[in-house]
């Protein structure tokens, strides 16, 4: 039994309510269920004997008629929720974010660290700070070993993200003009800046509301004191 299996199971029982009356309940809804695939749902395998994936249609119906938090839901079927539409506002003394919360399949976790220190650079098991889940099309795209994810701290990059927010990137990924990347500078902790490149120099942009920050230029006729980490590839508030 999975752990949606457990939780819807638990909630009927408790109501002593039958997997037919929710069934006939769930027929006024958009995306009607059947008893037998409710069945398949609590005891986390169908006919076939494969675990059931129910999508966001379905579960939303059944939030509806075990009244229960969608939500909640979402996360125990493996769905990891992803920020879409971010906008960030500028405020008095930094900024504040609202976005639209969309939602895609995600079983695997990343650590999430705190900072990243300059050296090798240092991965170290004692910045990480908890996890987050990430969506399951960012492993097959980059492979989960080539993903980190570090939290962000500060507000020089605050137009894109916001402080607190957890940034993923992808490390073996080549970084072109205009891409926003994980950057250790002057032998400091990894930051995150817009990446510009000319005939004569590399930039490294803020985009804050705060006007204190400035761009960091690094001309190619000098050795340039900077290592790139890796590519910006996702954001998102979930840290466990």
């Amino acid at each position: 039994m999975t752990d949606l299996g457990r939780y819807l199971s638990k909630i009927r029982n408790k109501r002593h309510l039958s997997l037919r009356d929710l069934a006939k309940q769930s027929e006024i809804y958009d995306v009607p269920i059947s008893h037998s695939t409710l069945w398949a749902i609590e005891k986390g395998k169908n006919s076939r004997g494969n675990v059931p994936h129910p999508s966001p249609n379905q579960l939303k119906t059944i939030s509806n008629v075990y009244h229960v938090n969608y939500e909640k839901l979402m996360e125990l079927a493996g769905y990891a929720p992803v920020p879409q539409n971010i906008r960030v506002h500028p405020t008095s003394d930094g900024a504040s974010i609202t976005a639209d919360v969309g939602w895609k399949t995600s079983n695997k976790t990343l650590d999430v660290y705190g900072e990243i220190t300059a050296g090798l650079p240092t991965f170290a098991d004692e910045h990480i700070i908890g996890q987050t889940i990430i969506p399951d099309d960012l492993i097959d795209k980059y492979g989960r070993d080539n993903l980190f994810a570090l939290q962000v701290d500060g507000d020089s990059m605050s137009k894109v993200i916001a402080p607190g927010f957890i940034a993923v990137f992808a490390k073996d990924c080549e970084v072109e003009n205009g891409d926003i990347c994980a950057v250790l500078v002057d032998g400091e902790n990894a930051t995150l800046k817009r990446f510009k490149e000319t005939s004569r120099a590399v930039i490294l942009e803020p985009e804050s509301f705060n006007p204190i920050y400035k761009p960091l230029i690094f001309s190619k006729s000098i050795d340039q004191d900077f290592r790139i980490l890796g590519k910006y590839v996702f954001a998102t508030s979930l840290l466990q």
